[in-house]
């Protein structure tokens, strides 16, 4: 067969429309294949975050939780240290009045016993004034009902004291504050103090 120039132009043309066509087909292929997967990632992206959002609101409750049960744990340990405080200062009060009172009655006692050696010289046994002073000085000798001193009423607290233990060591052991410690300490020299001066 022989070929014209013109059926090699005809030719060559249907090869160009067959390989146009051909890249067209895979340029909108790729082309979709680019779409979606820009799509898939948006999903994907929006999953992770909902679930980070998710995540956040969980641990979020979680600590508002843990923060408002501390609140009240502490709310409780502080009303029953100002509960323990109080109870305290209570019976110091109390300490203390019973320490005036007896340290009055020293006062009264031994003043009448002075002032009977004064007005008869040495005490008689006849003597009615001596006989007052003397019963009085027993009377303060040996009290009918004199409640135990601090040291005696907290003599484990003072043993270990005594054996070097801290006051954070003491108040451990004994399953007392801190200050309740140091309070009966105070009290304790206090109380002393006035037995010395007396």
């Amino acid at each position: 067969m022989d070929f014209q120039p013109w059926h090699y132009i005809v030719l060559i043309g249907a090869l160009v429309l067959v390989w146009s066509n051909l890249l067209s087909r895979k340029r909108k292929a790729g082309e979709q294949a680019e779409g979606k997967a820009p799509g898939a990632g948006l999903q994907g992206m929006e999953l992770a975050l909902e679930q980070f959002m998710e995540n956040m609101e969980e641990s979020q409750r979680h600590l508002t939780g843990i923060v408002v049960a501390s609140k009240e744990q502490e709310r409780e340990e502080a009303e029953r240290k100002e509960a323990r405080i109080a109870e305290l200062e209570k019976q110091c009060r109390l300490l203390q009045q019973e320490l005036e009172g007896q340290a009055a009655l020293i006062a009264s006692a031994s003043a009448t016993v002075v002032a009977g050696e004064l007005t008869s010289g040495v005490p008689a046994e006849g003597n009615s004034m001596a006989a007052t002073a003397i019963e009085a000085t027993e009377d303060v000798e040996a009290p009918p009902a004199v409640k135990p001193g601090i040291r005696e009423r907290f003599e484990p607290l003072f043993q270990l004291h005594e054996q070097g233990c801290s006051v954070e060591q003491i108040a451990k052991k004994l399953g007392m504050n801190k200050g309740e410690v140091m309070l009966i300490q105070q009290l304790a020299r206090q109380e002393e103090s006035r037995y010395e001066a007396s």
